[in-house]
């Protein structure tokens, strides 16, 4: 609690400290897959699709606090995600998204051209070449794809999802992959939606969806 003047205002607490600390039991029951849904240009960064679209729109300001997450907490923990599945030699899994929408304008992020860098997935969490990278059209990632039958071929019953948007793709692939059976594992400070609030509903929601919500730390600490 903080005290300001004679005021006591209570504090809120981080997000990840209203979810209980993921276990060691839990993350080693089944056999781990990182996915990373959606980190492309268009989606997540300055100058390109959303962002673009919102700096020409004069809406700019409402996107500042998606913008920030993006830089400061979802490309550092991805990167740090990432490196530890490596060295684990887990399971990576990229997905990109081919249209976009946004004002309700749905776009070919293909028709672009070739030297476009708007599908393209950040320089900052690229993948390798023994990474999986999954192209879709459907906010699910399971929909239309071949996602499900490899991760079953490989043995894979565990999902840890990050990416974006919270309340969109990442919403939509988290309750398709526990109807798929999966055992799914959110990465909370790992996944953003334009703004706190829309991103604190599509938890409360994937929540109560029989999912476990964490935080990069505990990934880290117990992969």
């Amino acid at each position: 609690m903080v005290t300001i003047g004679e005021v006591a205002v209570e504090k809120k607490s981080p997000l990840k400290d209203l979810y209980s600390p993921l276990t060691r039991e839990e993350l080693s029951e089944g056999k781990l897959a990182l996915i990373i849904i959606d980190m492309q240009y268009n989606i997540t960064a300055q100058g390109h699709g959303v962002l673009k679209h919102a700096k020409e729109l004069g809406v700019r300001e409402g996107y500042e606090y998606y913008h920030d997450r993006i830089q400061n907490d979802i490309i550092p923990n991805v990167q740090e995600l990432l490196k530890k599945f490596r060295e684990s030699e887990k399971i990576i899994v990229f997905t990109k998204i081919r249209s976009t929408s946004f004002n309700g304008k749905k776009e070919d992020i293909d028709s672009e051209g070739s030297d476009s860098k708007e599908g393209v997935i950040l320089k900052e969490v690229e993948p390798t070449e023994n990474d999986v990278v999954i192209t879709k059209d459907d906010p699910d990632i399971f929909q239309g794809t071949e996602l499900d039958s490899h991760l079953r071929e490989s043995g894979v019953d565990t999902l840890v999802i990050t990416g974006v948007l919270t309340n969109e793709c990442v919403e939509a692939s988290v309750l398709q992959a526990v109807e798929n059976d999966y055992r799914v594992i959110l990465v909370e400070d790992s996944t953003a939606a334009f703004s706190e609030e829309i991103h604190e509903k599509a938890l409360d929601l994937i929540q109560k969806n029989s999912t476990i919500i964490t935080s990069t730390d505990d990934i880290l600490r117990l992969v």
